[in-house]
């Protein structure tokens, strides 16, 4: 007990002396300030300014992301099947029109006469012949009847004009068939026009005996007006009153000369 009493007092004299010399040590640097002389503010400072701070930007690189831990891969969908492919039929074809290859009731044929007719030799009951000028086509394109097809036509009627004033004589016409590459087929069709002529015939045998009855009437005349005398002047003048006659009375007559144009047109579909 003893031994620690003279331990903690021999402890606070040395702690006494050493802040007894702390303050010695503080008084005297204090005095010391003091004591220094002044600054010469006229004395130039070779100062120099500390120079700026650098600043350097560094980049660091971004760290790699973490390897993905060694998965399996979920197995992978099996792909949906395909659809079954729409198969869509074509629209059928129209029926081909029959009637758009044939020739309708209504077609014109243009043709021209082969042989001639006349009035004077020729008589009903009689066939001719002419030939189509132009193909003939269906409206589909198709040709029906080929150029130079010969079509066989028949004499219905056939007369002269009966005298001079008269306009015209009678001529009537049916069509009969018509021959394609050597094939002959019945022609459904009208004549509606035929090309013609008139030829007087002049005085014939039956003209001279109207000039007989004409000078006999004319002597009968002459006879019952001025007796012997008058009779031969009637007679006179009968001859050339029947001679004009015959002329206004002579037939004329209807000719058809060959290249005449004949149309037809069709009073019933034709073709296959």
């Amino acid at each position: 007990m003893r031994r620690i009493l003279i331990v903690l007092a021999g402890a606070g004299a040395l702690a006494g002396c050493g802040r007894k010399g702390t303050q010695d040590v503080a008084a005297d640097s204090l005095s010391r300030d003091i004591q220094l002389p002044r600054p010469d503010s006229t004395v130039v400072l070779n100062d120099v300014p500390a120079p700026p701070t650098r600043t350097d930007t560094v980049y660091l690189k971004a760290p790699s992301p973490a390897p993905a831990p060694n998965r399996r891969p979920p197995p992978a969908a099996a792909p949906a099947p395909a659809p079954a492919p729409v198969t869509v039929a074509p629209a059928p074809a129209p029926a081909p029109d029959p009637g758009a290859s044939r020739l309708v009731a209504g077609t014109t044929l243009e043709a021209t006469a082969v042989t001639l007719i006349t009035s004077k030799t020729n008589k009903p009951g009689e066939t001719f012949t002419a030939r189509i000028g132009e193909a003939v086509l269906a409206s589909n394109g198709r040709v029906v009847i080929p150029a130079g097809s010969i079509v066989t036509l028949s004499i219905v009627a056939l007369k002269p004009a009966p005298n001079k004033s008269a306009t015209d004589g009678t001529l009537t016409l049916r069509a009969e068939s018509v021959s394609i590459n050597g094939v002959s087929q019945p022609l459904d069709a009208d004549v509606t026009f035929v090309e013609h002529t008139l030829k007087g015939r002049g005085v014939g045998t039956s003209e001279a005996a109207k000039v007989g009855v004409g000078a006999a009437a004319g002597a009968i005349l002459g006879k019952v007006v001025g007796g012997g005398t008058g009779a031969a002047v009637g007679g006179v003048v009968g001859a050339g009153a029947g001679a004009a006659v015959a002329v206004e009375s002579a037939n004329r007559d209807v000719v058809v000369p060959v290249g005449a144009k004949i149309r037809l047109v069709l009073r019933s579909a034709f073709g296959a």
